[in-house]
């Protein structure tokens, strides 16, 4: 037994300009999609880097109130 579907109605095929819009469209989101992971791992990137830069800055008061008698006043 076969059982034969009819035909699907068929939807007009789009003009060229809309494909040329659906086209742009798509290669606007990729280069949307791009941008933000980039701004993510530059944001990224930069808190680590103050986040070294600030444990830095304490390790070196660290080694600096070791060295001399009387270090400097810490305020937390």
């Amino acid at each position: 037994m076969t059982s034969e579907q009819p035909p699907a109605e068929q939807l007009p095929s789009p003009s060229p300009k809309e494909k040329a819009a659906s086209v742009a469209g798509e290669a606007v989101d990729w280069v949307r999609a791009i941008g933000l992971g980039i701004r993510d791992t530059a944001k990224d990137m930069l808190e680590a880097g103050r986040k070294g830069a600030h444990d830095a800055y304490g390790e070196g008061w660290d080694r600096f109130d070791a060295k001399v008698k009387k270090g400097r006043h810490r305020r937390s």
